[in-house]
């Protein structure tokens, strides 16, 4: 079984004109890095800290065309146990998971609306371990040719975009504005490491996600809450708590994550 993937340098701001060496291959090694992370969890149900602990499918490029730079990838699944988990989860919820979770990455809303999807989605969150963390890094090195050369990047599934990588996403990843505002706003947890503080708060149950980090240690109080509510958002419950938040922003005023100061029950 084998899905291909494209990855596609063109011109953005500025015309594509060769892509150079060292940022595209540091761009193709983060491309590579959120693959085999991200598809390794939305199959195995399982966050691994390293891309080559990735088990039951391989990344292997392939040849690319010319004009714009348009590299080939194929994901080749090598064990009967992971072609049964493919299948189940079909090349649909595999789509969605990965415009999910980049969308996410970005600030672009997009709703989890596959079924299959969806239920992957529920168990991941049952783990401690942030993925989103884990893909930040290698999102903002896949940039890199946008950043230094001025190109547009674009991730496919076959011949279906997943995302594009411009100006406007580069500076999302760049830029933050704290509010220098407090509000209380009514979300639930998705997320939640009771050892850090932070996680990620959603304000309606297909909504996406932002992360939050404390900035005063939780009290038992607060992270018994937060606890008790991530365990009702994994079973398809949304009843909110009220958060005391600052918010950070992008530039142009998309939402990036939360500073918390409190939270209590509603």
């Amino acid at each position: 079984m084998e899905y291909t993937f494209r990855i596609k340098y063109d011109s953005g701001s500025k015309k594509f004109d060769g892509l150079d060496m060292y940022y595209g291959s540091k761009s193709l090694a983060a491309f590579s890095e959120f693959l085999l992370l991200s598809v390794h969890a939305f199959l195995n149900e399982e966050i691994i800290l390293q891309a080559p602990s990735a088990k039951g499918f391989k990344m292997v490029l392939e040849k690319a065309s010319h004009g714009s730079y348009d590299q080939i990838i194929q994901m080749i699944i090598t064990d009967t146990e992971t072609v049964s988990l493919m299948r189940d989860l079909g090349k649909n919820g595999l789509y969605d998971l990965l415009k999910y979770m980049l969308s996410g990455l970005l600030g672009i809303p997009f709703v989890l609306k596959n079924r299959k999807a969806k239920k992957k989605l529920k168990e991941l969150m049952r783990q401690n371990e942030d993925l989103h963390k884990r893909l930040e890094s290698a999102l903002m090195a896949a940039h890199l040719p946008v950043k230094h050369q001025g190109y547009s990047t674009v991730m496919l599934l076959g011949r279906t975009p997943i995302i594009t990588f411009d100006e406007k996403t580069l500076s999302y990843l760049e830029t933050e504005i704290v509010s220098s505002e407090t509000e209380i706003i009514p979300v639930a947890v998705s997320r939640f490491n009771a050892r850090t503080g932070t996680g990620r708060f959603i304000e309606d149950i297909d909504a996406a996600s932002y992360g939050f980090s404390p900035l005063v240690e939780l009290s038992s109080y607060e992270k018994t809450i937060m606890a008790e509510n991530l365990k009702l958002v994994a079973n398809d419950v949304f009843e909110p708590l009220n958060a005391v938040v600052t918010k950070v922003t992008s530039q142009d005023g998309r939402l990036k994550r939360y500073q918390l100061h409190g939270i209590t029950d509603a």
